[in-house]
């Protein structure tokens, strides 16, 4: 992967290789993050990402309550689709349909937009410590790439949560965090040509069907009839049924 300086708002270039740091997955410190991970990967295998319909939240051994997952709608765009119970009471209301951007804070905003961008674009796995609103309490994301059911790498599923305590009860001052350090890990596949956009699932497009000549019964009709060749058809008649009864 090439490492891109990605412009941010106000703030310059953000060089995304400056976050990146050599680390194995064990160093994902919490048991709800690393769930979420683990589940992902069995469901990936050789491929480089899982497609969205396979995601089935009973089959998982976390907690949902802090899963997320987003969709890239292009430009830059990413939102929201889903939410846990556990985000919204952090961030302060329902996070469905918003942008990613808003559990951010300040220049935070385009480095989170920037990992996330990459983090489909790789395909791999994207992670970040961040720090919420006192400065001191340690929280983890992870974002992982989904395909949708046409094709695309262009959603999320990820977890957020504290790395120690607990999360915030709804009531408190809202969340917004700020980057403690990030980075992204490439997945292995099979094969490189399993990168980019994939065939999409049966049911969600139709292959074209080989002409095999023309069908018993019907003949082909070659030229067309000039001005005045036209069949003569007869008008329609309207006729008015009147009930006797």
């Amino acid at each position: 992967m090439t490492n891109n300086g990605i412009t941010g708002g106000g703030q310059g270039s953000i060089d995304l290789a400056a976050f990146r740091l050599t680390r194995n997955t064990n160093e994902m410190i919490h048991a709800e993050i690393r769930a979420l991970y683990n589940y992902w990967e069995s469901l990936r295998g050789q491929r480089p990402c899982p497609y969205r319909s396979e995601v089935d939240p009973r089959d998982m051994d976390g907690d949902a309550r802090h899963l997320f997952m987003l969709e890239d709608m292009g430009e830059g765009n990413v939102r929201f689709r889903l939410s846990g119970s556990a985000l919204e009471d952090a961030i302060g209301f329902d996070l469905r349909g918003m942008s990613a951007r808003t559990i951010m804070n300040g220049k935070a905003r385009e480095s989170f937009l920037a990992l996330i961008s990459e983090t489909l674009a790789e395909p791999g796995v994207g992670y970040a410590r961040l720090l919420g609103p006192d400065g001191v309490q340690m929280w983890e994301i992870v974002l992982l790439p989904l395909r949708s059911d046409f094709g695309r790498i262009d959603r999320l599923i990820g977890c957020l949560h504290p790395v120690s305590g607990r999360s915030r009860p709804a009531g408190d001052t809202p969340a917004r965090f700020t980057i403690d350090s990030m980075w992204i890990r490439p997945v292995e596949t099979a094969s490189a040509a399993n990168q980019g956009d994939a065939m999409p699932l049966a049911g969600f497009a139709e292959g074209e069907a080989p002409f095999a000549g023309m069908p018993v019964g019907f003949e082909a009709i070659t030229g067309g009839l000039g001005e005045g060749q036209r069949p003569a058809r007869e008008k329609p008649v309207l006729r008015l049924v009147k009930d006797e009864d």
